[in-house]
């Protein structure tokens, strides 16, 4: 079982997650960051609500589903972020939640690979 978070809702997102895909959580930010086990963040919890990494090949399922990016103020103009809203009532479906739980660990597995390629050459 996953450490207990100082947030109760934060707690409650994790073991939604990890009862479907173990997860592992890290404070972050003022939220949390959720860890596949052994693999890259793929959701996060923040200002009371959960988000799922999102990219180019993802964020279509999502918008189709009327949801939207996490949005912060990133000082003088709000910044959008690279992990979107899931619709409320899927958090207590547990198929429904594997589904974005699936996406987010995607997308969150590409933007890795992606960093992993973009080594700078040695000198």
């Amino acid at each position: 079982m996953p450490n207990p978070l100082k947030n109760p809702e934060a707690q409650k997102c994790l073991e939604r997650l990890d009862a479907i895909s173990p997860t592992t959580a890290k404070a972050m930010f003022g939220g949390w960051g959720y860890y596949s086990e052994g693999g890259p963040i793929y959701a996060i919890y923040a200002v009371d609500q959960g988000y799922f990494k999102v990219d180019d090949e993802s964020r279509h399922h999502f918008e189709e589903a009327g949801q939207g990016p996490f949005i912060f103020n990133g000082g003088d103009k709000p910044m959008a972020m690279q992990y979107y809203s899931i619709p409320e009532d899927d958090w207590l479906r547990p198929e429904s939640l594997a589904r974005w739980i699936q996406l987010g660990q995607e997308a969150a597995a590409r933007a890795a690979a992606k960093k992993t390629g973009k080594r700078k050459p040695l000198a």
